[in-house]
């Protein structure tokens, strides 16, 4: 016990050194810049919450280094790893980037960037906490580019690589299922996944998960599924 006491008198004027103080500041203020960026989004994760996440990881990895230090010069033979409590760290904020994860319906998932954002305000405080600034600003500079910027990376992706999602719900007589399917396949249709519901002796209903090139391609679908007349109800959604 004496020896925490004897820790804490020890370096209890290190809370108002100069170092300590510029690292919470830096740790805050990237930490709030990213929080901005996904606030002004509307997303669940905000200013307060990314400064809460960078200032806390930097804190803990400050008292994990010194920590260490302090230990190893009470005894040649005590060793410690200093950056064991940040590693703890990275492995419990996934608990808290778990709960922006959103899954809807049509396997939809949603919040992933926004859990990134609070593993990163992690990150940049554990680097700031080691000392690390330059790499720091280097890497919420990055993340900040890469959010604002990100969108003009679609046009450099060919037209014809960009997949669309498409739910198609149908009413299909029974005799005609597979050539149905078969005929969607043929219009540029790729199919994940095929739900089949009987709801009466004649029919069947379709629940299709697919990906298609295009919006064109969801029109001539729709078009073609309404002349046929196997189909007795469409319902078409795309994304």
């Amino acid at each position: 016990m004496w020896l925490s006491l004897d820790f804490l008198q020890q370096n209890l004027s290190d809370i108002y050194h100069l170092s300590a103080w510029i690292k919470l500041l830096f740790a805050a203020l990237l930490g709030g810049m990213i929080g901005f960026e996904r606030e002004s989004k509307r997303k669940p994760v905000g200013i307060k919450t990314c400064i809460i996440i960078a200032v806390t990881t930097c804190i803990l990895t400050t008292v994990s280094i010194h920590s260490a230090e302090y230990y190893a010069s009470l005894s040649n033979n005590i060793r410690t790893d200093p950056m064991r409590l940040a590693a703890q760290v990275i492995s419990g904020i996934g608990f808290i980037g778990s709960g922006v994860i959103l899954h809807k319906s049509d396997d939809v998932v949603s919040g992933i960037t926004t859990a990134a954002m609070i593993w990163s305000s992690a990150g940049i405080g554990i680097t700031i906490g080691a000392g690390f600034y330059g790499d720091a600003i280097a890497v919420a500079l990055v993340i900040l580019l890469t959010l604002k910027y990100s969108h003009y990376l679609k046009l450099i992706v060919p037209k014809k690589q960009t997949n669309n999602r498409a739910t198609i719900i149908l009413k299909v007589l029974n005799n005609n299922i597979e050539r149905v399917i078969n005929d969607l396949e043929n219009h540029q249709c790729d199919i994940d996944s095929i739900n089949i519901k009987e709801q009466s002796q004649n029919c069947t209903i379709l629940s299709i998960s697919a990906n298609l090139t295009d919006r064109n391609s969801y029109l001539e679908i729709y078009q073609y599924l309404k002349n046929l007349h196997d189909i007795r109800d469409i319902e078409m959604n795309y994304a």
